[in-house]
């Protein structure tokens, strides 16, 4: 019993310790805490803010969401450092101050069924995830044989990268400064902050992940429509807030901020700071995504027929969790705006948030690229043609598309939409924060895209940073028949199959999509011994899953691949 008691009250002081936390295991320094705030925490020695490599580049980061209950709009956010702060730690309906509602972090370095992962039961029991290894669906981490080392038939924590930090917090602050007007609806949020040390690829030194599992818990409406989400970020580059430049790139799914040129603590190469949207919201569509069988607007198993495919990566371990007769959706706009303006600066009502997530204006405008007096199109494109939802969509380094023009203390956004939030159903979103350094501030701009055109791929791969590149053909002596998974997979547009016979034989290697037709013959002819390998374009498939199948003799064997666009 007094095991037990002093157990309990070093849990307690841990919590109270852990409401914030120090997210810094590679080149990004990010304060948090458990209410959903980003860089806006105050934690000695550093005090607030994020810092990459010892300098401040992210003065506060968070998020926004609005849609409808019923036919009521509504927005709220964490925003620190524009006031908005609308979340509160703990589940719907919870007290707050309950210790459970503590940052737990766990460490792949930890020991296995040591501290961190026992401190996990807590996190389980407020919501967070773990692996299942027994598949009794109940969280036990026990090493089952005593060997002292964690075996696939194991529980474990949800361990994404080389650490993680989870918290849960809700929508439960009342009354709210500036969306006075917006109750609480029942949102609760899952966060979860993980990264690498980056063994494997050095890229990896300069991006955080921050993943946010969204859940309407029902306690206002069971449906919440037309909902949207925005990454934000109040980025404030090196000495300076007010020289700062900002941008998008729609290739990356990515907002950014840059400088407007050398800068009293980076020098004379500050960095970019870019905001990847990587996995987008789940969305059924009828007559898009699925077909709508009974025409009841609702995507059911066994009665309507898919058309896509929408995915959860939740890492090697865990694995991709798939929605068949959905889709996951693409980027909306990006937008910036300055920091009090008041035309163009922070929103006051739920109204002006959801025109900015819209992609326009605050007061609703749809911005002209020709006239926009914070921007330029340049390099002789007509300004006309210019997408007007993706603000300053042009590249910076060669002064091409539509340039941002005026320096300011910008806050950048970049959304995706529209979902719907049904009751206990989540929607899971995952954000990378990259960091982009190159020899000038605007070639600081395309090195940030490189490094994020990196972590697409990254995520691609759900988080595996143990794949190899497939082995060059051969024709050495084999013995077995082997068909080996696709790499890389996920992919978009192309990927590579290989294959091992044992003798020489006709070979039949075949793509069908999720309905049994057959999409392509990629090998139809006799093969001697040896390893091969074929690449698949998938440039004219929409995404989803497909599924090769591999004939020699007697011998089938079918393997499932991922299309992702």
């Amino acid at each position: 019993m007094k095991t037990f008691i002093l157990s309990l009250l070093l849990f307690i002081a841990t919590a109270q310790a852990q409401s914030e936390f120090r997210y810094f295991i590679n080149n990004i320094n990010l304060p948090i805490n458990n209410a959903g705030t980003l860089a806006y925490v105050n934690i000695p020695p550093d005090g607030p803010g994020g810092l990459y490599l010892g300098t401040n580049f992210l003065f506060s980061g968070g998020f926004w969401l609005s849609g409808y209950n019923s036919d009521t709009l509504w927005a709220n956010a964490m925003a620190s450092s524009i006031l908005i702060e609308n979340y509160q730690p703990g589940n719907v309906d919870s007290n707050q101050y309950d210790p459970r509602y503590r940052i737990y972090v766990v460490n792949e370095s930890d020991q296995p069924f040591g501290g961190s992962w026992q401190e996990w039961t807590f996190a389980v029991d407020i919501g967070a995830e773990f692996y299942d290894g027994d598949n009794d669906g109940i969280y036990n981490p026990v090493d089952l044989n005593g060997n002292g080392e964690w075996d696939i038939n194991e529980d474990r924590p949800d361990i994404i990268g080389d650490q993680i930090a989870w918290c849960v917090f809700n929508d439960g602050v009342y009354p709210r400064n500036r969306f006075e007007n917006v109750p609480p609806l029942g949102i609760e949020i899952h966060q979860t902050v993980f990264g690498y040390k980056s063994s494997s690829a050095p890229q990896l030194k300069n991006v955080l992940f921050i993943r946010y599992k969204i859940i309407n818990k029902g306690m206002v409406n069971s449906t919440l429509d037309s909902v949207y989400f925005s990454s934000w970020a109040d980025a404030d580059i090196g000495a300076a807030h007010e020289d700062d430049l900002s941008g998008c790139d729609t290739l990356s799914s990515s907002a950014f901020t840059y400088n407007s040129g050398p800068d009293g603590l980076f020098g004379e190469n500050p960095p970019a700071f870019m905001m990847n949207f990587l996995q987008k919201p789940h969305s059924f569509i009828p007559g898009e995504t699925f077909i709508d069988n009974n025409s009841n607007g609702t995507y059911e198993d066994s009665i309507d027929t898919p058309l896509d495919t929408a995915y959860n990566f939740q890492g090697p371990l865990k694995g991709i969790q798939l929605f068949p007769g959905a889709k996951n959706l693409s980027m909306t706009a990006s937008n910036s705006y300055l920091s009090s303006d008041p035309i163009n600066g922070d929103p006051n009502d739920e109204f002006e948030a959801r025109n900015y997530m819209l992609g326009r204006g605050k007061l609703g405008q749809l911005i002209d690229p020709c006239t926009w007096q914070f921007g330029q199109v340049r390099g002789g494109i007509d300004c006309s043609q210019v997408n007007p939802l993706y603000w300053y969509s042009g590249d910076p380094e060669t002064d091409f598309g539509w340039i941002s023009v005026i320096d300011a203390d910008y806050r950048i956004l970049v959304h995706t939409g529209p979902f719907v939030l049904e009751e206990n159903k989540p929607i899971t979103i995952i954000i990378g924060y990259t960091i982009g350094q190159g020899d000038s501030p605007l070639n600081s701009v395309t090195v940030g895209k490189e490094v994020s055109a990196f972590v697409q791929q990254f995520y691609q791969s759900n988080f595996d940073d143990n794949i190899l590149p497939v082995e060059e053909e051969n024709n050495l002596i084999v013995d077995e028949f082997k068909l080996f998974q696709n790499y890389p997979n996920p992919f978009n547009p192309s990927t590579i199959i290989s294959y091992q016979i044992p003798e020489q034989q006709l070979v039949t290697l075949k793509v069908y999509d999720i309905l049994g037709n057959e999409i392509a013959v990629l090998v139809n002819e006799e093969k001697p011994s040896g390893n091969f390998k074929v690449e698949f374009n998938a440039s004219s498939l929409p995404s989803g899953v497909y599924f090769y199948q591999l004939k020699f003799g007697s011998f089938v064997e079918t393997k499932k691949m991922i299309v992702l666009k």
